[in-house]
């Protein structure tokens, strides 16, 4: 539909010449619609949410805080004690630095940059001990509820270059897995996650061994910026497969389609509405 709008608007560009925006926005409509009625441009109509889901997705936006209230006794007894420990490993826990051979690098590197996106999949192990898979299973909890309810879609956080994102946890409860599909290249995806999403890295990824070493789960970590990036690269592995609905197309370019096409179906739109869904084309 963009593609169909910005051809439009470049072979006619005449006729849109002094028009206010509400009138350029008016014509493009009835473009559009010329266009469908004319079989020559095809909009799939979107689809009805089950109701099913919307019930599951009630419950569990409400449940997980009801069940986390029940708890809060007893997360609050054992809150001094899990802080203490957390300390102590935090401290004491090894922190082996593996020198891995350029050839994995070249191999990565190789199966990067041939299209806009980019997979990435990571592997590593669990550290020892209850506390530190405790620890991890509430992150993930954490992450799941916040995906679901609370973090706008088609951004994690503030970084807005990610297609697809899942954290999983294989081999029983030793192993470790991070599997993404995100726009650019890997040092800028790193960089992304370091300067708007340290804290998070942190929570996550300091459970496995070989993290750099964190302060309280929050603070260092990935701040040491060169000995993360050599942890995470030493942990990618080859991607094998990976899916991508839009070749070609960045996160950022489907959220403006995206309002290009709810800009264009609206009911009504003032001046200033129109004026700024035009800036999107």
């Amino acid at each position: 539909m963009r593609d169909a709008i910005e051809s439009h608007l470049a072979s006619q560009a005449s006729p849109f010449e002094g028009l206010p925006p509400r009138e350029i926005y008016a014509q493009l409509q009835r473009f559009v619609e010329a266009e469908k009625s004319a079989g020559r441009l095809t909009l799939s109509d979107k689809e009805a949410t089950p109701v099913e889901w919307t019930i599951k997705k009630m419950l569990h936006l409400i449940g997980m805080p009801l069940l986390l209230l029940l708890a809060s006794p007893l997360l609050i007894l054992i809150a001094p004690f899990y802080l203490f420990q957390l300390r102590r490993l935090e401290k004491t826990d090894p922190e082996p630095y593996i020198v891995v051979d350029d050839d994995h690098f070249v191999t990565l590197a190789e199966a990067e940059d041939h299209d806009v996106t980019n997979p990435y999949s990571a592997l590593g192990t669990l550290k020892p001990g209850l506390l530190r898979l405790v620890t991890l299973r509430g992150v993930l909890l954490v992450i799941d509820y916040a995906t679901r309810h609370i973090i706008k879609p088609g951004r994690l956080g503030r970084v807005r270059s990610i297609h697809f994102a899942r954290w999983v946890m294989i081999g029983g409860t030793e192993r470790l897995s991070f599997f993404s599909n995100y726009d650019g290249g890997n040092e800028s995806y790193m960089d992304d996650f370091i300067n708007k999403l340290g804290f998070g890295l942190n929570i996550f990824t300091s459970n496995g061994i070989g993290y750099p070493r964190t302060d309280w789960l929050l603070r260092g970590g990935s701040a040491d910026e060169r000995r993360f990036k050599e942890f995470q690269r030493r942990h990618t592995v080859l991607t094998q497969v990976w899916y991508k609905a839009y070749p070609g197309l960045t996160a950022v370019d489907l959220e403006r389609n995206t309002r290009i096409r709810r800009g264009l179906e609206s009911s009504s739109i003032s001046e200033q509405e129109a004026r700024e869904w035009l800036a999107l084309l």
